[in-house]
């Protein structure tokens, strides 16, 4: 799980939501981890980059897409991912595979993006209509 929000603010916003944020195990990134640089907070990447490299095991590389940094393996690892996301700024961070969940009070906001970068690969109103077999993914068990 990779969030914006400060880890005393995301602390409090789901301690009340154990079953839910029990299932990541911990493996939480926050902005004030200090694990990317200041700054490169959504909608840069970094913050998705390093929950894939530190809890997923991913070599994923860290920078934007079309850096030179960036290798044709990395970029090919990072393709595969599958992001959800509530917030536009999460969308262009996570722009790959992306599954909006909006905020209802946000769905006129992403009608009104315009760039490639701000639109989400599919919107769903919410993670109970996900369907994993779409995305290449086993389905659910029954």
């Amino acid at each position: 799980l990779a969030t914006g929000s400060q880890r005393r603010n995301f602390e409090l916003k789901s301690s009340h939501l154990g079953a839910l944020f029990g299932c990541f195990g911990g493996k939480v990134v926050c902005a004030d981890d200090g694990l990317f640089e200041r700054g490169r907070g959504k909608p840069h990447p970094d913050i998705f980059l390093v929950a894939a490299e530190r809890f997923l095991g991913r070599e994923v590389g860290m920078g934007e897409a079309g850096e030179s940094a960036v290798s044709e393996a990395q970029r090919a690892i990072r393709a595969k991912g599958l992001v959800f996301e509530d917030g536009i700024p999460g969308v262009q961070a996570g722009k790959r595979a992306v599954v909006w969940v909006p905020d209802a009070n946000l769905v006129a906001l992403g009608a009104e993006a315009t760039s490639v970068d701000e639109q989400p690969d599919a919107t769903l109103k919410s993670l109970e209509d996900f369907v994993p077999e779409e995305w290449g993914l086993p389905p659910y068990d029954s």
